[in-house]
C-alpha cells in the first residue's frame, strides 16, 4: 500500500506551477520502471524487468547514445486509457482548471497502476505548453510540426525544472529510430516513445477528432536526466493525432523533485542592499514592489531541480554489452557498434 499526498506548487506571485507529489511506501516495493547504471557511462532503463532503452554516455559528457528496444514484450498498457467520460468530466470544470485537473487525474492513475511506477521520492508534475497556444475548446489552427515549440510557464520561483521541447526533437512514433544520438551540446532534449503505434486505427481517428475540437488531453511524459530526454508514459496516440492534424498538444512533465541551498555571498548582498537604500533615498517614487522583489531574490538561496536516481548495479556492464551486441546484430545495426562502445559521436 502506497501512501501519497500532493500539494499545489505556486511561485512568489502566487502563480500556479504544478503539483508536488510525495510518496511514502512501507513495503518498499521496487518500481516497475527503473534506471540502472554502471561503469563506462552505461545505463539501462527497464520496465517490468525488461530493458526499454540501453544508453551509453559519450566520454566527453556531451551526449548519449540511445538504443530503443523494439522487442520489449510489455511496453504497452502502462496506464488505463483515457475515456470520453474523463474528458467531459474535466471539461465541465472550466478552462481555467483544465491543466491542473489533468495533473490530478494522472497522479491518481499512476498511484492506482497494477505495478508501482514511481519510487518513494518527491516528485513534480508540471505543464509544458505550446508557444502558440490557442484558446481552449476553440478550433485550433494548424502549425507545421517543425515550428512547434513548448515551454514551462514563467516563474518567479528558483526552479530549474523549466522544460522546453521543439518539434524537431519529437521522435517518430510509427517507425521509431532504433539507435539515436542525443547531442546535449547542439540539440535539445528528445521526446521518446515506448513502442511503435499502429496507424489508421479507430483510436487514432478519435483522437484526431478531439484534437480538432480543442479537447485533446495532455501527453504525460517523464523527464529522465541520465538520458537527457522525455519518455512518454501515456499519450502515444494522442501525440500522433496532434502530429497528423498539425495542432500542437500540451504536455505534463513528471520528474523527481529535489531542493538544495547555495551559500550566501555576504559581500554581494551588502552591496545590493546599500544600492537599494540609495535608490530609495534619492527617488521617493522608486517602486517598493521592485525593491521587495530584489530583496526576495537576493536572500532566497533555495532552488528546486530535477535529477533521476539510478541503481548502480550494472557493474562493469558485461551483460549490458552482451545484450546490446546481440540486439544490434539482430536488427542489422552493427554500423553503430563502435561509436556506442567507444562512446564517441563519430568513428
Amino acid at each position: 500500500m502506497t501512501d501519497y499526498w500532493w500539494q499545489d506548487l505556486v511561485d512568489r506571485n502566487n502563480q500556479w506551477q504544478g503539483l508536488e507529489l510525495n510518496l511514502k511506501d512501507s513495503q518498499k516495493n521496487a518500481p516497475a520502471m527503473e534506471m540502472f547504471s554502471g561503469h563506462y557511462g552505461r545505463m539501462a532503463l527497464q520496465y517490468c524487468g525488461e530493458t526499454l532503452f540501453w544508453a551509453s554516455m559519450l566520454e566527453d559528457h556531451s551526449g548519449v547514445w540511445l538504443i530503443f528496444n523494439a522487442d520489449h514484450p510489455r511496453s504497452q498498457g502502462m496506464l488505463p486509457p483515457v475515456t470520453s467520460e474523463d474528458i467531459e468530466r474535466i471539461k465541465a470544470k472550466g478552462e481555467h482548471a483544465w491543466t491542473g485537473e489533468w495533473c490530478r487525474y494522472f497522479i491518481r492513475q499512476l498511484m492506482n497502476a497494477p505495478a508501482p511506477l514511481l519510487s518513494q521520492q518527491r516528485w513534480l508534475i508540471r505543464p509544458m505548453l505550446p508557444h502558440q497556444q490557442s484558446s481552449r475548446y476553440s478550433s485550433p489552427q494548424p502549425i507545421p510540426t517543425e515550428n512547434w515549440r513548448f515551454a514551462s510557464p514563467e516563474s518567479t520561483e528558483n526552479i530549474t525544472c523549466r522544460w522546453t521541447l521543439y518539434g524537431a526533437d519529437i521522435s517518430a512514433l510509427t517507425h521509431p529510430d532504433l539507435v539515436r544520438l542525443v547531442d546535449w551540446w547542439w540539440g535539445g532534449d528528445l521526446l521518446l516513445g515506448r513502442y511503435a503505434i499502429q496507424p489508421n486505427t479507430g483510436r487514432l481517428k478519435w483522437w484526431r477528432k478531439k484534437c480538432r475540437e480543442g479537447t485533446l488531453p495532455p501527453i504525460l511524459v517523464w523527464y529522465i536526466a541520465g538520458l537527457g530526454s522525455y519518455v512518454i508514459l501515456d499519450g502515444h496516440y494522442r501525440l500522433q493525432a496532434a502530429i497528423e492534424e498539425q495542432i500542437p498538444p500540451s504536455f505534463l512533465v513528471l520528474s523527481e523533485l529535489n531542493e538544495t541551498e547555495y551559500p550566501a555571498d555576504v559581500v554581494h548582498q551588502t552591496r545590493i542592499v546599500q544600492s537599494l537604500e540609495k535608490q530609495l533615498a534619492n527617488n521617493p517614487k522608486y517602486s517598493i514592489n521592485a525593491a521587495n522583489q530584489t530583496l526576495i531574490n537576493l536572500y532566497d538561496r533555495c532552488y528546486f531541480y530535477a535529477s533521476t536516481h539510478s541503481r548502480a548495479i550494472l557493474g562493469e556492464g558485461g551483460q549490458w554489452a552482451i545484450d546490446v551486441e546481440e540486439y544490434l546484430q539482430k536488427h542489422h545495426l552493427q554500423t553503430y557498434r563502435e561509436r556506442i562502445f567507444r562512446r564517441v559521436k563519430e568513428d
